[in-house]
């Protein structure tokens, strides 16, 4: 049974009127009036849907079970949602559902108790739209009519934009399917044909001209069934490499990389600290050096670096990996620690420098001093770990 907060109040004025009784009250020689009290009970679970509740089968029917379709669906003991059904969209497989398209129809390659069909008996009306993240977008679409052709195949285009020559690794859930170049002006794009369809995560990783490598961009969506996916506006983030890993105050240190052609690279340092802009070339290289005036003494640093076109806004990357450098005099060999960079906590910031890494003979990652950065380097991270 629920009864709502405000019946308590309510309740309260019924109850003083009827211990000391109707109130009268006459104001200025005017006609007395009487003062009356309304009180509304909601109870979830007497069979009756009020105002607040979404439904109501009565106790004790409010049980939010499984039901076969959407006419059978069962309240929640709440009365304010619904428990799970075939048809409601949501893939329930603990309750034997092999398919869920948000119907009770059958010859849809999923019938209307749920089940995967083999041979579909008619076309069904509609398209199905598929979303990308962070920079990307996705559309589909299918037959002129506007119905699913369910002897069409399921496809995905793919197009973005890296660096002129560059080879783009392209992922699904987590693995590498195919590895494309990009062309002079560094745009990629690839078709996958004959997918499975469903929620999908796809992932894109770039290696410039130096073999120097981007961070991942990832974005998942919907890959609609028996349509073309188009899945398009993928930022690839800049590469980044810094020179020299360790520099005394007032003196420069420079940035290098590739990306997208003619754009703006922004690098940031210390997480916007120092903000700094160049424009890479037509090639997409870029070089940036920066001043270390300002900066901590003594300290380890970071920076990462994007791209934006200065006449697109809306064309603009996500960030590239993090590197690492020094600003001091101090032998960098006898202030190694888990804490890279320096702002008194061991956490995500550390790891990441730490992963950028990896198996590499990097002083600043390597904590045993043992020439690579490895397990054994990954256990003393973990026992400074403070999150």
């Amino acid at each position: 049974m629920r009864i709502f907060g405000a019946f308590w109040i309510v309740l309260l004025g019924a109850f003083s009127a009827y211990f000391f009784g109707t109130t009268q009250t006459t104001v200025h020689g005017q006609s007395p009036y009487l003062a009356t009290t309304t009180l509304e009970i909601s109870i979830c679970g007497d069979g009756i849907i009020q105002p607040e509740e979404i439904c109501d089968a009565g106790d004790p029917f409010n049980t939010g079970a499984y039901a076969t379709s959407s006419a059978d669906k069962v309240c929640a003991n709440d009365c304010q949602s619904f428990g799970p059904f075939c048809g409601d969209g949501n893939l329930a497989p603990f309750f034997g559902e092999e398919c869920d398209d948000g119907n009770n129809i059958s010859g849809d390659r999923c019938d209307a108790l749920c089940q995967n069909e083999d041979s579909p008996t008619q076309s069904v009306g509609g398209t199905g739209g598929g979303g990308g993240g962070g920079g990307g977008s996705g559309s589909s679409g299918g037959a002129d009519s506007g119905d699913i052709d369910i002897d069409a195949p399921t496809e995905v285009n793919i197009s973005g934009l890296a660096y002129p020559g560059a080879t783009i690794s392209i992922l699904i859930d987590g693995e590498v399917e195919e590895v494309v170049e990009a062309n002079s002006s560094g745009e990629f794009d690839h078709e996958f044909t004959s997918l499975t369809p469903g929620a999908t995560t796809f992932g894109f990783w770039a290696e410039d001209s130096d073999e120097r490598r981007s961070l991942t961009f990832s974005t998942t969506f919907e890959v609609i069934e028996n349509a073309i996916t188009t899945l398009s506006g993928i930022y690839i983030p800049p590469t980044i490499a810094v020179d020299p890993t360790q520099v005394a105050l007032g003196q420069p240190v420079t940035f290098t990389g590739e990306a997208a052609p003619d754009m703006d690279v922004i690098t940031s340092i210390d997480n916007g600290t120092v903000l700094a802009t160049t424009t890479s070339s037509g090639g997409g290289a870029w070089l940036l050096s920066v001043t270390t005036n300002g900066l901590d003494n003594e300290s380890f640093h970071n920076a990462k670096a994007w791209y934006q076109d200065p006449d697109n806004s809306q064309i603009e990357s996500g960030f590239s990996q993090l590197v690492s450098f020094y600003v001091g005099v101090q032998d960098v060999d006898a202030a190694i620690t888990p804490d890279i960079n320096r702002d008194g906590r061991v956490d995500l910031v550390d790891f990441s420098i730490f992963v950028f890494n990896w198996n590499t003979n990097a002083v600043i990652a390597d904590f045993n001093q043992d020439g690579t950065v490895d397990l054994a380097d990954f256990s003393i991270m973990l026992f400074a770990w403070t999150g």
